[in-house]
């Protein structure tokens, strides 16, 4: 190709052949060269995959052994269980589904419960739920690798492009997640506080500030919930959160269902404490309020607050510190911990202005108490 008025260069023929054969090159085959790089990426993160897989199974043996059976034992049984699944109830006809969960995730988390006895025997009742959750990232590192493989595999027999390009697209996504799971071990496996944690210690510290004590926590209002009752400046605060220290959610939403149906037409607010999901460019830690039942369960706990909240007109109102993904899991970060007086100072300015002297309010820490004791 050249100009009018240029010269025509000796080699210029061989540039004309050279740059119309290029064309006709990315024409028939670009599309191929394309997939070929996306799978190689795909490939790479693979690699990076199965790695967290494999050495997520190793922490979780080593974790396992020192509870009384052999590396041999736990090694065979954390395999076998590693393929475990929970099949969600069918919501064709919706009436009544969130029942049907609730009884399903019950089921599961007894499995989970006498798997963990059965394999860790000599492990005390918290370290048990703590190993729970050890458990659960190894399977998530495990299922993650298990799926992008599935499409990875089918993708490069199939030649289909679109499946291979929704596996690229969202490869950087899924590595972010399981690099945060994969970090996260350290914390589950060693019983220390997490960023989810940070509403149940919110709401201890609270409590412990109105003179609470471990003695009268009072348990078992739900399964692996219950509360502190306190007064702050004559109002009766129902303070609830998991039991802990060991690393459990336990079931809220339906130890704030029993306390308001114990105390009948008394309950005057609900105050929800928990850790958000952070927007990117927002600040780690940030308390921020709203309206509503500030809870991340599948369905059936939040419903329980909402549906009795609801029969009974009290108001919910909601407490977050927002929080990405790596910090909701892994190690508890300075800067939530440090957000722990922000939002203490935010419950108090909810009870003060929102409810009366005399009223009953229940406040609710939502999160895994791992490591927070009472």
């Amino acid at each position: 190709m050249q100009l009018p008025g240029q010269e025509t260069g000796e080699f210029s023929w061989l540039i004309n052949i050279a740059f119309f054969a290029f064309i006709i090159i990315m024409s028939l085959y670009g599309t191929k060269i394309q997939l070929w790089q996306m799978l190689k990426q795909i490939e790479a993160g693979l690699i990076e995959l199965k790695k967290m897989a494999i050495e997520s199974r190793q922490t979780a043996i080593e974790t396992f052994e020192q509870y009384g059976k052999s590396e041999e034992e736990v090694a065979t049984d954390i395999d076998r269980w590693l393929d475990y699944f929970t099949i969600m109830p069918v919501d064709l006809d919706p009436a009544g589904v969130l029942k049907r969960l609730d009884h399903i995730l019950d089921e599961r988390r007894d499995r989970f419960q006498e798997f963990v006895s059965t394999l860790a025997p000599e492990a005390t009742e918290s370290q048990c739920q703590s190993l729970e959750n050890t458990l659960e990232v190894t399977q998530v590192l495990g299922l993650i690798f298990r799926i992008v493989r599935h499409f990875y595999i089918l993708g490069k027999k199939t030649g289909s492009q679109i499946m291979i390009m929704q596996v690229h697209m969202q490869m950087p996504e899924l590595l972010r997640i399981a690099k945060a799971y994969f970090d996260a071990l350290d914390a589950f496996s060693a019983g220390k506080p997490i960023g989810d944690g940070i509403g149940p210690l919110s709401v201890t510290k609270f409590a412990r500030e109105m003179g609470a004590t471990p003695d009268s926590y009072v348990q078992e209002v739900s399964r692996e919930v219950g509360y502190y009752p306190v007064e702050f400046e004559e109002r009766t605060i129902y303070a609830v959160r998991a039991t802990g220290p060991g690393g459990t959610v336990g079931k809220p939403g339906f130890a704030v269902k029993n306390l308001i149906e114990q105390n009948q037409g008394q309950i005057k607010r609900i105050v929800t404490v928990d850790a958000a999901l952070k927007l990117e460019g927002e600040s780690l830690a940030r308390v921020s309020e709203g309206t509503g039942a500030a809870i991340g369960d599948p369905g059936p706990e939040k419903y329980a607050i909402e549906e009795t909240a609801t029969n009974n007109g009290i108001p919910l109102e909601a407490i977050v510190i927002k929080q990405d993904e790596a910090a909701a899991v892994g190690v508890m970060d300075k800067r939530i911990l440090d957000s722990v007086a922000e939002v203490i100072e935010r419950i108090k300015a909810a009870i003060r202005f929102r409810t009366q002297p005399g009223d009953k309010v229940i406040l609710a820490g939502i999160g895994n108490t791992i490591g927070i004791g009472l």
